[in-house]
């Protein structure tokens, strides 16, 4: 009996520990977007005294217009996750390239309306980043392509020749390529 009770207590005892640590929390960078998971002694951390600049090159968004797209979400994340490990937020220059299935995600509110018959569920997150020094451009060839005019791009957002003209710019700068998609 005794060994069955202390069996059931290590399963929760390991139940409970784990579910703890797989949570996710908000982060200091972006509060209401890009939960992270705290990791706790990872063997592989950005230097703190570096600065880093990232070029984030987004082209897909989920079908469903109603949802957030999870890859510009993703920078958020990026964000968060370094602040909880000490990256000072001016140490990370991030540009974010939007182009293709995820041009609409630079529609002004109005715009998206206008298209889909609801708010752009990206808008609070676009002004989020915007607001953390995110720079965020569209390509203006998916824009045009799309036949969206310069007053539907959300005020945060900034029309780029194209997102090949975006991502050879800044990546002669120094800036690293990253793209979920």
């Amino acid at each position: 009996m005794k060994k069955n009770i202390l069996l059931i207590f290590s399963i929760l005892y390991v139940t409970i520990s784990y579910s703890q640590e797989s949570k996710t929390v908000k982060g200091s960078v972006i509060k209401d977007f890009g939960q992270v998971y705290k990791i706790k002694n990872p063997d592989l951390l950005l230097d703190k005294n570096k600065k880093y600049k990232v070029i984030f090159d987004v082209y897909t968004d989920n079908k469903n217009y109603k949802k957030q797209n999870a890859s510009v979400n993703t920078i958020a994340r990026f964000l968060n996750m370094h602040a909880q490990h000490n990256i000072k937020s001016q140490n990370l220059d991030i540009v974010l390239v939007l182009h293709g299935a995820a041009t609409k995600n630079a529609l002004s509110d109005k715009a998206f309306q206008r298209e889909f018959k609801i708010d752009n569920p990206n808008t609070k997150l676009i002004n989020a980043l915007d607001k953390a020094n995110v720079k965020v451009y569209v390509c203006g060839q998916s824009f045009a392509h799309k036949d969206y005019q310069r007053n539907d791009l959300s005020k945060n957002v900034e029309l780029s020749l194209s997102a090949l003209t975006a991502l050879v710019y800044y990546q002669t700068e120094g800036y690293q390529l990253i793209t979920f998609n």
